[in-house]
C-alpha cells in the first residue's frame, strides 16, 4: 500500500505533527460515495483547519484533490460492492467471484491496517465494512455513512442468487460495528441510525456564466449527460449534431475533445468541476444514483434520470427525483436510443418545485464536531 499525501501549501513537519488525524475507508462502488465522503471532509475542515483524513480506497486520488485542503491517499480495495458491466447494468456472478475470494477479511490484513491508522482519531466509513473492522480491531471509534448497506443491496437479488446469503449475514453482522450510524437522504430501507441528515453535495464553486464561458456553448440550451463515471456506450451520440440550438456535455468520458460545434466530451479527470457543470446546465440527465441527484438538488436544475431496474436502490433515488425535484425517469433503451432528444422541451421545463437547500455535509459536521470532535484532545 503505497501512500500519497496532498497539501495546499508546504507544510512543515511542526504543523504536520499538530493534525488531528482520521481514517475514512471508501467503497469504489462508482464516485458517487467518494464526493460524498469528499463532501463531508471539506465541511470538517472548514470547522477543524488542522483535521487531516487518510483515505483507503480505488477511487482516483485525483478526484479528492479536487477539494480538500489536506490528505493522505492509500491505494486500497477495501469493498467488492457490485461489480458492473457498466453504468446501468450489474454482474451479479462476478460480484459473488470476489465476494468469495474478499470475505471474511483476513486477521494480517486487519493487523496492518490497524497499524496503519494508530494515530487516527476516528474512521469515517461509507459504506465500506472493512473500515468498521480495522477500526474494532485498532480500538478506535468509527462512524458508518450511509444511504444504503451491501447486506441491503444483496437481499434483493437472494432469490436468484441464493449464494449470497453468506455474504449478507457476514457483512450486516460488520456493519453493526459502527459506533456511530448516519443515514443521508434519501436513504434505502427501515434501518435505524443515530442521525439524519439531508442530501450531501460538494459546494458549487463557480457561479453559472462564468462556467458557461470557459465552456464556450455560449446562449445555447445546455444539456449535461452524466452517467458517473463508468463506462458506457451512447449510440444517440451520432443524433446529436443535427440539434444545433443545443450544446451537449458529456462527462465521464475517456477523453476530452469536442464534435463539432455542439458537443463537448470531458474526460474523468478533466479541470471541469461537476458541481459546476450542472450549475452551468439547463438540464442534467444521469444515472439513478446518489451523487449527481444530490448536486442538482443544491443547483436547483431540471433533471431525468435513467432507470436501472437490476439497481435495488435505483426506486428510492428515482422516486427522490421524481417528488422532491420535479424530474422524470428515462428507461434505459429509451435513454441509449435517443429518442428522449424528441422531448427535450417537457425535460428542460420541469424545473424543480421542492428544492431541499441544507447540505447535509454541514449538519453532519456539526454533529460530528458536538458529538466526537469535541472530546477529543
Amino acid at each position: 500500500m503505497e501512500c500519497e499525501e496532498r497539501h495546499k501549501d508546504d507544510s512543515t513537519e511542526d504543523r504536520r505533527e499538530q493534525m488531528l488525524e482520521i481514517a475514512c475507508f471508501i467503497t469504489p462502488h462508482g464516485f458517487g460515495h467518494a464526493t460524498r465522503m469528499t463532501a463531508v471532509l471539506e465541511a470538517l475542515q472548514k470547522r477543524i483547519p488542522r483535521l487531516h483524513p487518510h483515505l483507503f480506497t480505488t477511487v482516483p486520488h485525483s478526484l479528492f484533490a479536487e477539494t480538500l485542503n489536506t490528505f493522505s491517499y492509500y491505494l486500497l480495495s477495501c469493498d467488492i460492492g457490485l461489480v458492473q458491466k457498466n453504468g446501468l447494468q450489474a454482474d451479479l456472478p462476478a460480484t459473488i467471484k470476489r465476494l468469495d475470494s474478499f470475505l471474511p477479511f483476513q486477521e494480517s490484513l486487519l493487523d496492518e491496517l490497524a497499524e496503519k491508522i494508530a494515530d487516527c482519531k476516528l474512521v469515517l466509513c461509507d459504506i465500506a465494512p472493512l473500515g468498521l473492522a480495522v477500526a474494532k480491531k485498532a480500538g478506535i471509534a468509527s462512524v458508518l455513512i450511509e444511504n444504503f448497506t451491501w447486506d441491503w443491496i444483496y437481499k434483493a437479488y437472494l432469490a436468484k442468487y441464493p449464494e449470497l446469503k453468506a455474504a449478507i449475514d457476514y457483512l450486516a453482522a460488520e456493519y453493526q460495528k459502527a459506533d456511530l450510524h448516519i443515514r443521508c437522504q434519501p436513504y434505502c430501507g427501515d434501518t435505524q441510525g443515530d442521525f439524519e441528515c439531508s442530501p450531501i453535495f460538494r459546494t458549487i464553486r463557480s457561479n453559472r456564466m462564468d462556467t458557461r464561458k470557459r465552456l464556450h456553448c455560449s446562449n445555447r440550451r445546455t444539456v449535461l449527460i452524466s452517467m458517473g463515471g463508468i463506462d458506457l456506450e451512447l449510440p444517440f451520440i451520432q443524433l446529436l449534431p443535427a440539434i444545433k440550438d443545443t450544446f451537449f456535455i458529456l462527462a465521464g468520458q475517456k477523453e476530452t475533445r469536442t464534435l463539432g460545434k455542439n458537443i463537448q466530451l470531458l474526460a474523468r479527470d478533466s479541470n471541469y468541476y461537476h458541481p459546476d457543470l450542472i450549475n452551468a446546465s439547463d438540464l442534467v440527465i444521469c444515472k439513478s444514483g446518489y451523487s449527481t441527484i444530490a448536486e442538482c438538488v443544491q443547483a436547483g436544475v431540471p433533471i431525468a434520470t435513467v432507470g436501472r431496474t437490476r439497481f435495488p436502490e435505483s426506486i428510492t433515488l428515482e422516486q427522490f427525483t421524481i417528488t422532491q425535484l420535479n424530474g422524470l425517469t428515462l428507461q434505459r433503451a429509451e435513454f441509449l436510443s435517443g429518442s428522449w432528444l424528441k422531448k427535450l422541451n417537457q425535460l428542460c421545463s420541469k424545473r424543480p418545485k421542492n428544492i431541499i437547500k441544507p447540505n447535509g455535509a454541514d449538519s453532519l459536521a456539526d454533529f460530528l464536531c458536538r458529538t466526537v470532535f469535541l472530546k477529543t484532545p
